[in-house]
Parts: C-alpha cells; sequence; structure tokens
C-alpha cells in the first residue's frame, strides 16, 4: 500500500536534484579513481514546495509526509512536475508554517525508494 499526494498541487519552486551515488578512492598526489556504486547508483531527490492549503488540508498532508518514512506499506506514490511515471518515495525535513489567518504552507524533500514488492 502507497499514499498519493497527487491531490497537492506544487508551486514553480519546486525541482529535481538528482545525484550520482559513487565510491571515490584517493590517491597520493592528487589522483583519485571514482566508479559508480551499485546497480541503482542514481539518487533522485526533490525538493518540493506545495501550493498554499487549509488547516484540514495541512494536517491531511503532514500525516501523509511523516508516515512515509515508516516503512514500506508507506512510501509516496509521486509523479514528478514533467516526469511520466509514478514513483516511491520518502519525505525529510518537512516545513510546515502559518502563512495567513486561513493559510498553510509545506514543503519537504522527496528522496527516491526502490521497494521491494
Amino acid at each position: 500500500m502507497s499514499q498519493s499526494i497527487a491531490a497537492y498541487k506544487v508551486t514553480y519552486n519546486t525541482r529535481k536534484k538528482p545525484q550520482t551515488r559513487v565510491k571515490e578512492v584517493s590517491f597520493g598526489g592528487g589522483y583519485r579513481q571514482i566508479l559508480a556504486d551499485q546497480t541503482d547508483y542514481d539518487e533522485e531527490q526533490w525538493e518540493i514546495d506545495f501550493a498554499p492549503v487549509t488547516e484540514a488540508q495541512a494536517l491531511a498532508l503532514e500525516t501523509i509526509l511523516l508516515n512515509s518514512v515508516n516503512g514500506t506499506s508507506n512510501y509516496i506514490l509521486w509523479t514528478g512536475p514533467g516526469e511520466s511515471t509514478a514513483k516511491y518515495y520518502t519525505a525529510s525535513g518537512i516545513s510546515k508554517y502559518k502563512q495567513g489567518p486561513s493559510c498553510w504552507k509545506i514543503s519537504c524533500q522527496l528522496r527516491r525508494e526502490f521497494p521491494v514488492v
């Protein structure tokens, strides 16, 4: 079972931060050797900035994000802007703050996961 955040719109500040996981060995004289680490060496991360929501929506979204780190049954299934397929993610760095009388902002980082199904 996975959770979806598709109902919550993201802003233009949302961006993908691809990273490659590598192993690095340093030798004397400034020489080094770098190679890809394992089969899935591309780490996909997103900086997510959600559009303003009501307090009830903020609580629901925050619950989904916080639950995503509690095991494989709670991964977030999400399709990023410009992406064509949904992937599994966990959330971290969740920030929630009041922006107005009935308006809340939430931002977080999503990290791609590879669940065993």
